[in-house]
């Protein structure tokens, strides 16, 4: 079962449509500000609290760009255009720049606390707990709504036998994007976004093999469980993502490293404070997304590294991205991440209809996105509020519990 058109060539006459205009992008951006101020005051999100103010701000917007990113791709997928790159530089590095950002951003946090931890101890189970209960509630939510979804496309009726349903349904769980029932392509229901969760746990693996460079101590049974851990999801990204870049995707998260370094650095720090950092950080990331077709062209990655390391050093952005909105924005964005595209896929084949949505002009269409902003950030603070934020403080009562059974003592303990 296909649940879009045919893919076929872009025209120069859709070209002339202009559905891949920049105007609407910051009127749907300060909706979403101006959403996430009511939200936020109604649910009691306020900014995270840290060293890092903004990197939490960027955390938002590249998420929402994200959503703007998969927004365009809908215009092209109901006039009957596929789902491709569109054919703009902004709108197509929307996806893939933004989610490299976030590997940076990845890897500038938990490498410098591997820096602040060099030549003594880390909590491995710590940081292990935290970051499964940081993903999985969410995940597996967002796995329900899917299945779900994939329930009312099959009419409540097996196409195929349970046993392969259900090794889909574990393949998902492994963040494979898997047909499911013979829905296909199932992962367009999610837009896709688990492709890079499988980068992340990667990275989270590997660790402590970085951490025996800065002679941070790491139990044997930490490395097992990391080499397990490790094994498994580069068996995956090999196995199941070698079409979306394979390891090459791995390359951002050697800027955020880089970041992590330099950012210690006082006088680098104090340098990218000054106004006119300002204006090169912008220029940087401008450019970077601006003039490239992809971010893999190694300019465009080198001008996107370069604007990152700035914001990782502490460069504001003219103080847009340590304002408590962007901030408070940057607290959701992992479920905006998630949610945007069911909310998408939702709006666009059964609140409009997928005849009637090829329909709408470029105008017409940019204004459902405005009402689909205001419908992502409302859901994605109830489940930021509902699902991320007490997943997150439980962290302590399960390490609690963990130190009662002796386990941290005798299992993960450093020694």
């Amino acid at each position: 079962m296909i649940i879009y058109p045919s893919r076929i060539t872009f025209t120069p006459e859709l070209c002339n449509m202009s559905p891949v205009s920049l105007l609407p992008i910051l009127p749907i951006i300060l909706v979403a500000l101006v959403t996430m101020k009511l939200t936020g005051a109604a649910l009691g999100i306020r900014p995270a609290e840290g060293r890092f103010a903004s990197i939490d701000g960027l955390r938002g917007y590249m998420a929402f760009f994200v959503f703007l990113h998969h927004s365009c791709l809908w215009f092209f997928a109901t006039h009957g255009y596929g789902w491709r790159p569109p054919p703009s530089n902004v709108y197509s590095q929307f996806g893939s720049t933004s989610v490299a950002v976030f590997f940076m951003i990845t890897s500038f946090l938990f490498f410098s606390r591997l820096l602040q931890a060099r030549n003594g101890d880390l909590d491995w189970l710590k940081l292990y707990v935290s970051r499964g209960l940081r993903i999985m509630p969410l995940y597996l939510f967002a796995l329900f709504i899917v299945l779900t979804i994939v329930a009312v496309l099959s009419h409540f009726t097996l196409h195929e036998s349970p046993g392969k349903v259900i090794v889909e349904i574990l393949q998902w769980l492994a963040f494979i994007k898997a047909d499911i029932n013979g829905i296909s392509p199932t992962w367009l229901v999610i837009a896709g976004v688990i492709w890079s969760l499988p980068y992340e746990w990667l990275f989270y693996f590997a660790l402590p093999f970085l951490g025996l460079l800065l002679s941070v101590r790491v139990s044997l049974l930490v490395w097992l469980f990391a080499m397990a851990g490790f094994i498994f999801f580069l068996y995956v990204i090999l196995g199941f993502y070698q079409s979306a870049g394979g390891l090459q995707r791995m390359v951002p998260f050697v800027g955020g490293i880089a970041a992590a370094f330099l950012a210690r650095v006082p006088r680098i720090r104090n340098l990218v404070s000054r106004p006119f950092a300002s204006i090169c950080v912008a220029l940087c990331l401008v450019l970077g997304v601006g003039l490239f077709k992809s971010f893999d062209e190694p300019l465009s990655f080198l001008l996107v590294t370069l604007g990152f390391i700035g914001i990782a050093c502490g460069n504001s952005l003219f103080g847009i991205l340590t304002h408590s909105l962007s901030r408070t924005l940057g607290q959701v964005s992992y479920s905006v991440y998630l949610l945007h595209g069911i909310l998408l896929f939702f709006t666009f084949n059964w609140i409009l209809g997928f005849q009637w949505a090829g329909r709408l002009s470029p105008l017409e269409h940019w204004g459902v996105i405005i009402l689909c902003a205001i419908g992502v950030v409302t859901v994605c603070s109830l489940t930021y509020r509902l699902i991320e934020r007490p997943a997150m403080k439980s962290v302590p009562f399960i390490i609690k519990k963990f130190e009662k059974q002796n386990v941290k003592s005798v299992v993960l303990k450093n020694v």
